[in-house]
């Protein structure tokens, strides 16, 4: 029964994660005037750019997310919760939207949080989320020891294409589930990172035999009239050493604008140069890649669930990956009910 009730929702978080796989691009083919821009070579001035986006929404803008390729938008995220898709080279405001009405965050939202949010604006359906993954890992474990039981276990993993239908989907079934478990385990579990986030950062910590470094932005008052957002914005990228600026974070009840940059050996933004805006300068930079062993692996815990660390090879691994369970419980399934009404028979 319990392990019924898990495939439930191990279905769910499968096939909406084998949607998010290749979400963005799904979601930019599906309306490609909204996400797509023609490239172009200069952008405006990010002063003028955040004050068409303040004097069209009304509200503040809280994170800028630039782009790598030049035909993409920039995504604007707003204090009001609504983003925002801009031209960065016209200033055009393209589309003023909430995140979670999109056809990726409909799906991030179901695959996380199965979509419902109470009156209080909490995510109770996390935790069972959570529970599947763990369960997927523990169901993993017992058919790995189940496999290991028999003598000589490894002649067993073979796959005779020629067999009946019945012994084909058992040689499948055992094989696949072999050759793909630690995948399928990590992925799982640095799903679950997001949620239990105390109880696997001990695991990681324990794992790698180091601590992770917590990272703590500088505290930054007002004190007079504030440096331009330009002015704020070049002392970053005058400081990346190699790195390209990903987002832009702008003050929000303090002076203090943040850049989050990638460089060349991370496989995601971890790395962080701050400004003072009293003064337009420089007070603090953190670079990832010189850390600990469990901070590396924690930071990459991201890339690692959502495969994008790759190229297009890992992106297709993952969706196979992904969409493994799906034929896990069908097939399981099956040997479950052949050997329930054989055993009714006998």
């Amino acid at each position: 029964m319990i392990a019924a009730i898990t495939a439930v929702f191990l279905l769910c978080i499968c096939i909406s994660g084998a949607l998010l796989v290749y979400g963005n691009e799904l979601q930019r083919a599906l309306s490609p005037n909204e996400w797509r821009i023609p490239p172009d070579t200069q952008t405006l001035r990010m002063s003028e750019l955040a004050t068409r986006v303040e004097q069209h929404t009304g509200s503040y803008i809280r994170q800028i997310r630039l782009q790598d390729e030049p035909d993409l938008a920039w995504q604007i995220f707003l204090n009001d919760l609504t983003a925002v898709n801009l031209n960065p080279y016209t200033g055009e405001i393209i589309k003023h939207y909430r995140y979670s009405e999109t056809f990726y965050g409909v799906i991030m939202l179901f695959h996380r949080w199965l979509l419902y949010k109470n009156d209080e604006g909490e995510r109770p359906f996390k935790v069972i989320i959570n529970i599947a993954s763990l369960m997927l890992i523990i169901e993993i474990l017992i058919g790995l020891w189940l496999w290991l039981k028999p003598k000589k276990p490894l002649k067993r993993l073979k796959v005779n294409w020629k067999a009946k239908p019945k012994v084909l989907l058992y040689q499948l079934h055992i094989t696949l589930g072999v050759i793909c478990a630690i995948p399928l385990i990590l992925i799982a579990f640095s799903g679950m990172t997001f949620h239990w986030t105390d109880a696997t950062k001990a695991v990681v910590k324990t794992l790698t035999f180091s601590d992770i470094t917590k990272v703590e932005a500088p505290k930054i008052a007002a004190t007079g009239p504030l440096v331009s957002v330009d002015e704020a914005y070049q002392t970053i990228l005058d400081n990346l050493d190699g790195a390209t600026l990903q987002r832009l974070n702008f003050p929000h009840n303090n002076a203090l604008m943040s850049g989050r940059v990638q460089l060349d050996n991370e496989f995601f933004p971890h790395s962080m140069r701050w400004v003072d805006m009293n003064t337009g300068q420089l007070v603090q930079k953190f670079n990832a890649v010189d850390q600990s062993a469990a901070t590396a692996t924690w930071n990459f815990r991201y890339v690692f669930h959502v495969g994008s660390f790759g190229g297009h090879f890992t992106k297709i691994l993952w969706l196979i990956l992904t969409l493994l369970p799906v034929f896990f419980v069908i097939s399981g399934g099956y040997f479950y009910v052949k050997r329930q009404r054989k055993g009714k028979k006998s």
